[in-house]
């Protein structure tokens, strides 16, 4: 038998224990389905607060899930006359374009942020997110920001994006960012970038609907 040089052999050493087997992903896989059933088994200690009225009937958002995006978006997107109600609101409807499984997740993910138990187990805490203190709601952001689990990283991610993208994508929010539309020959072109989107097609709906 021929020995492998010890440079090679040191190399395939550490490729094996630096590339996770398919037993590892399955195991991360696993508990991530986990953490995130438990986030959706309702079982808080305490009932939520109410944060916002959801103005309305909500499309994928659960009531609950609703409330605590609510009080998630007052702390991640703090610029000037940003309204939490109003963010969630944009959010259940962007989602309405998303596939069924991923309403699903996404009110599981809400629930893990919100539910007392997993709450106890990860973070220490015994009430629901929407129910603590400002600062004390900063810290589970920054635990979830930080966490070792990758199921409450990238949900963290995922959530503070789809806020701020709702946040954004509102004319009420551009005066703060010193951004104003464009006016004469130029907002032509402007009222063409709205075609396709959730208020365009409910404004072409509508508009069909009271032509028959």
């Amino acid at each position: 038998m021929v020995a492998k040089p010890a440079a090679a052999a040191d190399k395939e050493t550490r490729t094996s224990h630096d590339v996770p087997s398919r037993r590892t992903f399955l195991k991360r896989g696993l508990f991530g389905s986990a953490v995130l059933l438990l986030g959706g088994g309702g079982l808080a200690l305490y009932p939520s607060r109410e944060v916002a009225s959801p103005g309305g009937a909500l499309r994928v958002l659960e009531p609950r899930s609703f409330q605590v995006l609510a009080a998630f978006a007052a702390r991640v997107v703090t610029v000037a006359g940003a309204d939490p109600g109003a963010i969630a609101r944009s959010v259940d409807k962007m989602l309405a374009s998303a596939p069924p499984e991923t309403h699903a997740k996404m009110n599981a993910l809400l629930g893990l942020f919100e539910n007392a138990l997993p709450g106890l187990l990860l973070d220490g805490r015994v009430q629901p997110f929407t129910r603590l203190s400002p600062d004390a709601q900063d810290r589970v952001l920054e635990s979830w920001r930080r966490s070792r689990l990758a199921v409450r990283r990238t949900g963290f991610q995922a959530l503070r994006k789809l806020c701020l993208a709702a946040f954004y994508a509102e004319e009420t929010s551009w005066a703060a960012m010193g951004y104003h539309p464009p006016s004469g020959l130029n907002a032509m072109a402007y009222d063409d970038s709205k075609v396709g989107t959730p208020e365009w097609l409910e404004a072409q709906s509508a508009q069909k609907a009271g032509g028959t």
